[in-house]
């Protein structure tokens, strides 16, 4: 957006007055405010001031749209600059994975892009792919400014643990990088733990239907089996 101003005589058109474009998502928007008056009755400043306020309300009104286009725009796309296999489908948080040379340095992470103050939230035993989602969204709408009913949706749409499967592929096939698959262990955590409640369901017969006895019931399960492959 800017407002420039012609003095008489400057362009060779002969037009006289303020000159505001604007570029939106592409498209270019311009008004011509020419300080000749259209009768002349009408006094001089009168008619300066007047087009003076048109050229600042279109250009308020052309900033606040691009704003508007801008955070939309960073509530459904990937920032240009995410690398591949990185981006969560809006800005300002993207995936990651930690590499080196012990398997026990591989850790799946989403990364807060505040310009100049990153910050990662780890899946880790005690951090479920739900729970780190979680802060990494409150974390985000709090430096960003994000409205409450859109931090609700996106905490409403976590990202599956597919991504992080489709990140290894991307940083071990494109990048040069040896992560293994060890790497997506806690990623999948919930996903396990769902998958024993349905067998504890099953073996049960719908006898136990708590979430909490089915998890102790497949705990102690898993724990037998430990024991018997020893």
């Amino acid at each position: 957006m800017a407002i420039h101003f012609y003095a008489k005589g400057r362009l060779s058109s002969g037009f006289y007055g303020w000159h505001v474009t604007a570029t939106l998502r592409g498209k270019r928007y311009q008004k011509y405010l020419s300080l000749r008056p259209p009768k002349p009755t009408i006094p001089a400043k009168v008619w300066y001031r007047y087009q003076e306020t048109r050229a600042r309300y279109y250009d308020a009104r052309w900033s606040a749209r691009a704003a508007a286009l801008q955070y939309i725009d960073a509530l459904k796309t990937n920032h240009p600059n995410t690398r591949p296999g990185r981006g969560v489908g809006f800005r300002g948080i993207t995936m990651g994975i930690t590499t080196g040379d012990r398997v026990d340095q591989e850790h799946c992470y989403f990364s807060v892009n505040e310009p100049g103050r990153p910050v990662r939230f780890y899946i880790t035993g005690d951090c479920t792919l739900s729970q780190a989602w979680q802060q990494a969204v409150d974390h985000w709408g709090q430096v960003f400014g994000i409205r409450p009913k859109d931090i609700k949706r996106k905490l409403n749409n976590p990202v599956s643990p597919g991504a992080f499967k489709a990140l290894r592929s991307q940083l071990n096939d494109h990048e040069g990088c040896n992560i293994s698959v060890e790497a997506l262990h806690h990623v999948y955590a919930e996903q396990r733990a769902e998958l024993e409640r349905q067998k504890a369901r099953e073996q049960t017969k719908g006898e136990v239907t708590e979430d909490d006895l089915l998890g102790w019931y497949a705990s102690l399960k898993q724990e037998i089996s430990e024991y018997q492959n020893r």
